[in-house]
């Protein structure tokens, strides 16, 4: 899959290099000269030392061909510039990073979803943790008030106990147990065993209940 990158500093170099270590075909677009030397003599991938919200570079860079649009520069701006120009090629997926989350309205708006609030993120995070929460950190599949669980069956109560006779809210589901090292998307009638893993995605409020029955 071909992929552009808006923004070639420390969080795209990281995105880049992510994405070309799993087989993408990624083409930074960086304005700063020096850091676009740097990043195309380090990674496997084009680099264009240009804006990303010129239309101009965006089509030199081949957006009317690409997968994805990621939009991971420093201004707010700019990255919802960019969603939007790649909005108006028709790219499939755009990805776009906002540092004030009080653009994320404008950019549901212009129909573009797929939002990244880092400072929300880490902040929500280091909250969880000192609630003493078992969050997984997969925030690229949950959105809003949709939140990852994780919880490890160790109660004796729990033990030998089928899924479907676990009293879980209404709102929360096991999507996926580990047993080991297997991995199963798991039936109501599968028994649980000492140390298997369950992987929960539920609501958000449901997070206070599910840390009862697990914790």
């Amino acid at each position: 899959m071909k992929v552009i990158i808006s923004g070639g500093g420390s969080l795209g170099r990281l995105v880049a290099e992510s994405l070309i270590s799993s087989g993408y075909e990624v083409t930074i677009i960086e304005k700063d000269k020096e850091t676009c030397e740097a990043l195309a003599s380090t990674l496997d991938a084009m680099v264009i030392n240009g804006d990303g919200t010129s239309p101009e570079t965006l089509e030199e860079a081949g957006i009317k061909d690409v997968d994805i649009v990621i939009a991971i520069s420093g201004s707010d701006q700019s990255n919802l510039i960019t969603g939007l120009i790649a909005k108006e090629f028709g790219v499939g997926r755009i990805i776009v990073k906002l540092d004030d989350p009080a653009f994320n309205i404008v950019c549901n708006k212009l129909g573009i979803e797929e939002i990244v609030n880092p400072k929300v993120a880490i902040a929500r995070h280091v909250s969880d943790m000192a609630k003493g929460l078992h969050l997984l950190d997969i925030a690229t599949i949950v959105r809003g008030n949709i939140r990852a669980y994780t919880a490890e069956v160790e109660k004796e109560e729990h033990v030998e106990k089928r899924i479907e006779e676990l009293e879980l809210p209404a709102n929360a589901i096991i999507a996926v147990v580990q047993r080991g090292k297997e991995f199963f998307i798991p039936r109501g009638r599968l028994k649980l065993l000492k140390g298997d893993r369950l992987f929960i995605i539920c609501e958000e409020k449901a997070l206070a209940t599910l840390e009862r029955i697990f914790g």
